[in-house]
């Protein structure tokens, strides 16, 4: 009888754990343009997490092609974050980035949206 308390004791601890390792990870809230969405132009990526992180790596990419951006590494954590990209084609764009949370874990996503000229003329429609 014991062991199955003990069990259960263990059971409910690793539960614990786990979902306070997720919760010390802050993932990302929203981005503008968001994920998925098709807009007529972009010409900067914004980025909103759930808390402080510092921002290490984003990379917008047209296909294989990288499309310059004005990102530099802030040393100070920050919950939002824009970067300039003026010339951000139409087409499927893909964001990847990097950060470090507060609990010191790096966190590594992608999002896509679509920059299509005629999408404002459209929507309506």
């Amino acid at each position: 009888m014991q062991s199955k308390s003990i069990f259960r004791f263990m059971a409910v601890l690793a539960a614990l754990i786990v979902s306070l390792a997720a919760y010390a990870h802050t993932p990302l809230k929203t981005s503008s343009p968001a994920a998925d969405s098709t807009v007529a132009q972009a010409s900067a990526i914004e980025v909103e997490f759930n808390g402080p992180v510092r921002l290490v790596r984003l990379q917008v990419m047209h296909g294989e092609v990288e499309v310059p951006t004005e990102f530099a590494v802030n040393p100070e954590p920050v919950a939002a974050y824009r970067i300039d990209a003026p010339d951000i084609p139409a087409g499927k764009i893909t964001v990847e980035w990097a950060a470090i949370g507060a609990d010191g874990h790096t966190l590594t996503d992608t999002f896509s949206f679509t920059v299509d000229p005629n999408a404002a003329a459209t929507a309506g429609n």
